[in-house]
């Protein structure tokens, strides 16, 4: 009640200039809060950002050592499955020969046979083929 009485009893200038400097005071004080609050959601942003980083690699690091695994190892499958095909498709084209030789040796043994065969081979194909 003292200072009630004491605003009361003080020139209204004063009272106006005692608000503007409180005013100015409670600026000032949202200023600097406003900048510890910048400051501080920079500094949260900053270590967030480096612990996604940090994150990020180890993530990267535990992935990275897998996948080399299984990259070596599709590798390995793939030079194994060249290296079968490749020596089965030597198998068949041995096969060939062998097949083409014996018919070779088939023929000329029997060439009147062979033409016959021929012959009756190509006569079914063109009748299967008008129809």
């Amino acid at each position: 009640m003292a200072r009630q009485d004491k605003i009361a009893g003080s020139d209204p200038l004063d009272t106006a200039a005692s608000a503007v400097g409180h005013l100015y005071e409670a600026k000032e004080r949202l200023k600097d809060a406003a900048v510890a609050a910048t400051d501080a959601v920079r500094s949260a942003a900053s270590s967030a950002a480096s612990a996604a980083r940090e994150d990020f690699s180890h993530g990267r690091e535990q992935v990275r050592e897998p996948l080399s695994d299984a990259a070596a190892a599709g590798r390995t499958a793939a030079y194994e499955a060249r290296d079968a095909a490749a020596a089965e498709f030597d198998v068949l084209v041995n096969k060939g020969k062998d097949l083409l030789g014996s018919a070779e040796g088939m023929i000329r043994q029997h060439p009147v046979a062979a033409f016959g065969a021929a012959f009756a081979v190509g006569w079914l194909i063109a009748k299967l083929s008008r129809r």
